[in-house]
Parts: C-alpha cells; structure tokens; sequence
C-alpha cells in the first residue's frame, strides 16, 4: 500500500494558525500539493501503480483542482481531519463534527464517498472506531498493532502502519519552529525501507509506506520511490493495492495471514509436553 498524506498547510496551522504569516515556512508546506502531489501523480502514472491519498478537509478546499485530478487519476482519497487536528486534544462530539464535515467536502469534490480514514499523526481515541463504523468508513489506517491487516472488536478493518516507512522521520526538516533533524541520504532511506520489504514479503505482510508530497515529492526523492517500486515490482508476488481493495481481501479472507499470533491461539494444557523441533 503506497499512501500519501497531503497535509500541505495544515502541517503548519494545525500547530498555530498565526504561523500563516510566516512566508518561507508555508511555502515549504505549499509545495506538497502544488508541485509534489502532480509530479508523483506522474510517476505512479509511469508505474502503473494505485496509491491512497488521505487528505484534510482544509487541504481539499484549499486545492480542489489537486484533489479531482487524484481522483480522475483511478487513486483512492481519504478521510484525513479538517486541520490535521490531534485527536487526543478533541471530544467525541468534535472529532464526529470534523469528520461529519471532511466527509462532505471530499464526496462533494469527487463524487465519491471516502471508505477509508487515516488519523493526523496516525493517533486514534478508544471511541474513534464506533465513529468511523457510524458513518460508514470502511477501514482505518492509523494504528500500529500488526503488520497485516486486523479488526477493532466493532468489525471495522485496521490497516496498521509503522513509524519506520514514513518519510517524515527521515527528511522532514525546519529551522524555526524546529521539526525533524538532518535530513537523511537517500540511499541510507532506500536501504532502510528495502530491507524492512524484503523481510516482510518472506513474513507475508502488508508493507503500508506512508509518504507526505511536501518532503518526497522533492526530485531525489521522487527518484528514490521510483527505484524502490520498480524493484519491488522486479521481486514478484507483490500486490500494488489502494487501502479499500486490501481492506475489501481482508474481509474476504481473514485468516489469510502466514505469521502466528500467540495470543490469538488456544491456550496449551498445563500438564502438556513441548518436544524440540526436529530439523
């Protein structure tokens, strides 16, 4: 699953809305949608790749023409907050208002209800599921539980990522306020999520790669994606997918996972002998 989420401004606004008469800094959060959604646009077209855009309500407005050529492109949108919101600072009545509001923004855009929902900064509430179930969302991509999809005890499907195939902890970057670190080599960022792919495809799992426009839509970086999916396509038995068509296999099959949960298994009897494995 390669997903982007296009936070464009709301990066900035969403920490202090006076930051917008900050130029330089929100120029570097504009050029997300502006020049990295089109130039990826291009290349997942010269791929033949799907992908997922979660996308603030804030954001589509903002950029309409952006958010109908995601769509005309055949890729997936979002569900993705308002303003980039933290959940664990809002109510239960103010997380359904925003996501009551940034449903209707993005069907009215696209034509399309969104099935799918991802948390700003990947972090749910304990009632966020009951919410998404409510209004009919089909899968949530922000929990970190598993490395192939699961289900929240509601049913609803969890498409979990992971903290190490996110683009942000490797290239994000800001002098004053103070994000991120150095920014880091490509090819130390392309070693990193290889061998992170290469074992999860021996594992059996479901590599979610989370990007955001404003930081790998820059040119090395789009080369470096480039790179990455070419040879993952050159490995065999991989499935490009958006979130809704994995979240659609997984309802359909869900013991299709290889690896063994522990804790889901019944539990031995106390009196019972374990012999070694025999090699």
């Amino acid at each position: 699953m390669i997903c982007f989420d296009v936070d464009g401004e709301t990066t900035v606004l969403s920490e202090d809305p006076s930051l917008a008469r900050r130029r330089t800094l929100m120029s570097q959060c504009e050029y997300g949608p502006r020049i990295g959604v089109p130039r990826l646009l291009g290349l997942l077209n010269h791929l033949w790749v799907p992908a997922t855009f979660f996308v603030p309500g804030y954001i589509a407005e903002q950029h309409p023409r952006m958010v109908q050529a995601i769509a005309a492109e055949g890729h997936e949108i979002g569900l993705h907050g308002y303003l980039h919101e933290k959940l664990a600072y809002l109510t239960e009545a103010e997380e359904e208002a925003i996501l009551i509001r940034s449903i209707e923004i993005l069907t009215k855009l696209t034509g399309k209800r969104p099935v799918g929902y991802r948390a700003p900064w990947f972090e749910i509430n304990s009632w966020t599921p009951d919410l998404l179930q409510r209004h009919a969302i089909q899968y949530c991509a922000s929990e970190m539980g598993d490395d192939v999809p699961y289900c929240h005890p509601n049913g609803l499907i969890e498409i979990p990522g992971q903290w190490m195939l996110e683009d942000w902890e490797q290239f994000a970057f800001n002098a004053d306020p103070a994000w991120g670190s150095v920014p880091e080599n490509c090819g130390k960022v392309y070693d990193l999520w290889w061998r992170e792919f290469e074992a999860m495809h021996d594992f059996g799992c479901c590599f979610v790669l989370t990007l955001h426009p404003w930081l790998s839509g820059r040119p090395s970086r789009v080369r470096l994606l480039e790179d990455l999916i070419s040879a993952m396509r050159e490995k065999g038995g991989v499935w490009f997918a958006r979130g809704s068509e994995i979240a659609q296999y997984f309802s359909q099959n869900p013991l299709a996972r290889r690896a063994v949960d522990y804790d889901a298994q019944p539990a031995p009897a106390l009196n019972q002998v374990f012999e070694p494995t025999k090699l």
